[in-house]
């Protein structure tokens, strides 16, 4: 009976570091590059020199992703659309067009993807 219970107990324990091992990759995985990207430093652009029409832009760094089209009429912003639509996006896209600039605050709780988002649309216009 003891040698069962040594079976047992020697399986939880397999089973659970193997648990903690998963847990611990994952932290990583999600910690990578969270410093550097809260730290991304998004440039304004000079709406006067761009001319109108629609611009794709993209950002990827890590496991933040945004591909935005934007919409310049007048050299005005009047557009933004994000292939991943999410509330973050048009939340930032209604500050955007609002006060036309890039230096808008991000959105509380979510500066990592505001940052992602707001880089997407500089290159879009930058490039």
């Amino acid at each position: 009976m003891a040698l069962k219970k040594r079976k047992i107990l020697k399986v939880i324990g397999i089973v659970a570091a193997f648990m903690a091992t998963i847990v611990i990759v994952g932290m990583i995985f999600a910690m990578r590059g969270l410093s550097e990207m809260q730290e991304l430093a998004i440039n304004d652009v000079d709406l006067t020199e761009v001319p109108d029409g629609v611009y794709t832009g993209e950002f990827n760094r890590y496991r933040w992703s945004n591909t935005v089209k934007v919409t310049i009429e007048n050299h005005k912003i009047v557009d933004i659309q994000t292939t991943n639509e999410q509330a973050l996006h048009e939340e930032l896209a209604r500050r955007i067009i609002e006060q036309q600039t890039l230096k808008v605050d991000a959105v509380s709780g979510a500066t990592v993807s505001s940052n992602a988002f707001l880089k997407a649309v500089e290159n879009a216009l930058s490039d």
